[in-house]
């Protein structure tokens, strides 16, 4: 019942009496408890036009993502909320990065950069950066010419990615073992794999062996795979993120007409489509239990930002800030949710702010 007080000698007690008879039989409470949600642009770095976040940290306190020039160059970022985006600069020598990874504390960041001053130089190199020793080059497979990082272990110690290695080629680095090449799967000269992800706790790499013929895959921590295939009848697919022990996986499965669709796996599930909008939809991140995605919908005239849950499907963001949570997001159009903290509770993403600008953006959910 809401909190509704009457004043004894007031002249409109009576109708308040009724007002507080007629809730007892129809009135909620609902808005006058609901929390909002607290939305935040985060912001441009000076001289560039753009800025979209790309990773976050378990407890949704660090966001990490890119900045960019009209054009097209890059400066990776790290954002808190005190004292704001801070850019985390290049390989030495380099004039481009961009940020794809964060650790569960979001004191380690990992992406991928220009590399000049390496031997012989690189236009991608992947990297691992923290506050003390700044953007550090991760080693390359061997014979390798390009690579990229795509995501760290939650303590920050093994990076995942992938190099061109003839074709491309899963990795998984750590400081014990160097680079260490993940299988590869196809036919031929057309075998190839990539990683996009590792779970918290290291023990499950998530990614694409041939994505037509092979499809989404993930590899244990010894490195053997499982593949998880596509949705049936779909021309190929990847897996994008991972939940914190590995028992859940997202990710990307393309129709023939080049629509993504959504899916969830498990292994008792095996790999199953989350439905969605008929223009499609893309599962980018996943929660810590593995029951929260985010993603977006390829929409016209721009992507609009989703969350799913088992309870409600796919749904806009915008809508579950304004119907769930009273929060408007005046003048902004959301166009990719990339992120969410482990507890599902703090999403980031960017889309278009009200200058009409591409930004970088972080949503907190009240408890």
């Amino acid at each position: 019942m809401p909190n509704v007080r009457c004043l004894a000698k007031s002249p409109r007690a009576g109708a308040c009496a009724i007002a507080i008879a007629a809730c007892l039989f129809g009135c909620s409470d609902n808005s006058t408890n609901i929390a909002p949600a607290a939305f935040t642009g985060l912001g441009i770095l000076p001289g560039y036009s753009s800025s979209r976040a790309t990773a976050i940290s378990a407890d949704g306190n660090v966001v990490a993502g890119t900045v960019a020039t009209t054009s097209g160059n890059r400066q990776a970022f790290r954002w808190t909320a005190v004292p704001g985006m801070a850019g985390i600069g290049f390989l030495p020598g380099g004039t481009t990065s961009a940020a794809t990874g964060a650790s569960a504390d979001g004191a380690v960041i990992v992406g991928d950069g220009d590399a000049i001053n390496g031997a012989p130089p690189l236009s991608s190199a992947a990297f691992r950066w923290t506050a003390e020793t700044g953007a550090q080059h991760v080693p390359d497979l061997r014979a390798s010419q390009l690579c990229v990082a795509a995501g760290v272990s939650g303590d920050g110690t093994i990076v995942v990615g992938t190099c061109l290695q003839n074709a491309n080629t899963a990795f998984r680095w750590s400081a014990a073992t160097g680079p260490v090449a993940l299988s590869r799967f196809g036919s031929g000269s057309g075998q190839q794999s990539a990683a996009t992800a590792i779970s918290a706790d290291g023990s499950v790499i998530a990614g694409v062996g041939h994505p037509v013929l092979t499809g989404a895959v993930t590899w244990a921590a010894d490195g053997s795979a499982t593949v998880l295939g596509k949705l049936p009848g779909d021309a190929e697919a990847t897996a994008t993120a991972v939940s914190r022990d590995g028992s859940v996986v997202v990710g990307v499965s393309t129709s023939n007409a080049g629509i993504p669709r959504g899916f969830r796996w498990t292994l008792a599930s095996g790999v199953i489509e989350l439905g969605g909008p008929a223009s499609g939809t893309v599962a980018a991140s996943v929660s810590g239990d593995g029951n929260t995605i985010v993603g977006w919908s390829p929409e016209a005239p721009g992507d609009v930002a989703l969350i799913w849950d088992a309870g409600h499907g796919w749904r806009t963001l915008a809508t579950v800030l304004a119907s769930d949570y009273q929060t408007q997001v005046t003048g902004w159009s959301l166009h990719r949710a990339t992120a969410i903290s482990d507890d599902g509770r703090t999403i980031a993403g960017h889309g278009t702010n009200p200058l009409g600008q591409t930004e970088a953006w972080v949503v907190k959910l009240p408890h």
